[in-house]
């Protein structure tokens, strides 16, 4: 699946190139800010030995600044993303809750004032990261890489003036977890950090207002 997205955001970025160089205009020059927030759909990629994960919903808020309003563009972005993932651990359900600061640059492409594409990489910092059973939680901050990056495309509609409606895909390529000296002994989590490959995968919506 990953490899598949990938090769479509190539595709998608050297049509969206093509087309934008014919379309862009200076009149069309238009700084936009937006705020947004909406859902998280979150699951991590990779597997480790008799480990089993399920998928996490949680929120996300951000803000941007848009350099074009027609044709081919740029976007720039900070967005507070809560994500992470649920297992069973014992008979009972444990959730791993991720809270990550994403500054994510994009080239974007509009088509008339109605539909924006969005395509281009992220990075990530790590604010808090813990685990919840439904009798205590747990940190696991000091168990997890700062630092994380990858690529994300979207989708975004605008069907009055200033309201933004969208949909986007993160796919997250660096580790989670600490596979070093440095990594809590015990592990705090009912797997081999050396051994495992766990990576954010995201699928957001959300609402936003332009101005």
């Amino acid at each position: 699946m990953s490899k598949n997205f990938f090769v479509l955001c190539l595709l998608f970025s050297s049509c969206f190139a093509a087309l934008g160089q014919k379309q862009s205009k200076a009149a069309d020059f238009k700084p936009k800010f937006a705020i947004k927030a909406g859902y998280n759909w979150s699951y991590i990629t990779g597997s480790a030995e008799g480990f089993n994960t399920d998928s996490k919903s949680g929120f996300m808020v951000g803000a941007s600044y848009s350099t074009f309003s027609t044709g081919m563009g740029y976007r720039s972005e900070i967005v507070f993303s809560r994500q992470g993932y649920t297992f069973e651990n014992g008979g009972s359900n444990t959730d791993v809750l991720n809270d990550y600061i994403y500054l994510p640059q994009f080239t974007t492409f509009t088509i008339g004032t109605k539909v924006q594409f969005q395509l281009g990489a992220q990075i990530g910092f790590l604010l808090n990261a813990k685990k919840t059973t439904e009798t205590k939680d747990s940190s696991l901050t000091s168990a997890m890489n700062k630092f994380d990056y990858g690529f994300a495309g979207g989708l975004e509609v605008y069907p009055v003036k200033a309201l933004i409606i969208g949909a986007r895909y993160n796919l997250g390529l660096g580790k989670l977890y600490k596979q070093d000296t440095s990594s809590p002994n015990p592990f705090p989590l009912p797997f081999n950090p050396e051994t495992a490959n766990f990576k954010n995968s995201i699928l957001q919506f959300y609402v936003g207002f332009k101005f």
